[in-house]
């Protein structure tokens, strides 16, 4: 059932008997640093239409690569994708880690860890995972885990450095085993803002880029043994490319345009697979534009 709003904007709790309830989220407490609890610290005006990327470091990126398991094919490619992934986030100014054949328990470490850092001065925070999924599960080297565990730490009360900042999310891995036949187009012949202080929800400010779609239709994702996956093939190719002019979201379009048209896959020894397709599948509860500005050098390091 669908709860009905009137017409104000912001609309108080009411107890039985019709006065308003306290708020028991905690706002107002003493929490850590000075900072009360339930708030965070702002680092983008409100009605700003793009995300603050000005701060003193681009942010921390981490990428985790699956090659071998313990009980799972080997994912042959991979290492060029690793390679590429680390490269590109290199060149947009993340400071990049980068984490080989870590098992479930280990992931979940490294997750936690990363949360607890200060991101204070970070515009943003980027995560690669790459490895075998299925639906709503992905592997670590001797298991699965519940793919929701990626993002559940960065939540905006979870991690306040990062709140009101971008979480980029881009997993390549299947997320079931139904293949894209796709379908042949036929072209048509006849055509040729500013408050210092406000509220945002917890699960605001992330984008999860998926390499293939989830639900009943969940699907296969492809990978070259040679050239890496077709995903990070393409997120790669478009980033180079337009990473200077363009938002993310607009480029993550581009993204999806180039896996789309350009791939499918050559398998005709095995006509169950030969000639398939795929779709990326782009999540975003982000509220503003994300441009990755060049950062201003301030001289040499020592």
């Amino acid at each position: 059932m669908e709860t009905i709003s009137g017409g104000s904007q912001h609309e108080e709790p009411r107890g039985t008997n019709g006065s308003s309830e306290t708020d028991a989220g905690g706002f107002g407490q003493t929490g850590v640093g000075g900072t009360p609890q339930g708030f965070a610290r702002v680092s983008t005006d409100r009605d700003a239409a793009c995300y603050n990327m000005s701060h003193k470091q681009r942010g921390h990126c981490v990428i985790f690569n699956h090659r071998h398991f313990d009980k799972q094919a080997e994912r042959n490619g991979t290492d060029r994708d690793r390679d590429e992934a680390q490269t590109l986030f290199t060149n947009l100014g993340f400071q990049v880690t980068v984490h080989n054949d870590l098992t479930v328990e280990e992931v979940e470490e490294k997750l936690k860890d990363l949360a607890l850092v200060d991101h204070s001065e970070c515009d943003a925070l980027a995560v690669v995972f790459m490895s075998h999924g299925e639906e709503d599960v992905l592997w670590g080297r001797d298991g699965t885990f519940n793919s929701d565990y990626l993002f559940e730490n960065f939540k905006a009360d979870q991690c306040p450095t990062l709140a009101g900042k971008p979480k980029l999310f881009f997993i390549q891995a299947c997320r079931g085993t139904t293949l894209d036949a796709g379908t042949i187009l036929q072209q048509d012949e006849t055509d040729s803002c500013s408050q210092s202080c406000y509220k945002i929800p917890n699960s605001a400010d992330f984008l999860e880029c998926w390499s293939t779609i989830p639900g009943m239709c969940v699907t296969y994702s492809w990978r070259n043994n040679a050239k890496g996956s077709w995903f990070i093939q393409s997120l790669v190719e478009v980033l180079n490319q337009d990473s200077e002019h363009e938002d993310l979201l607009s480029m993550m379009t581009s993204v999806n345009r180039n896996l789309m048209l350009n791939f499918e896959s050559n398998c005709p020894d095995d006509q169950e697979k030969h000639m398939k397709k795929q779709a990326a599948y782009i999540v975003s509860t982000l509220m503003r534009k994300v441009y990755f500005t060049k950062k201003i050098s301030t001289g040499p390091r020592a």
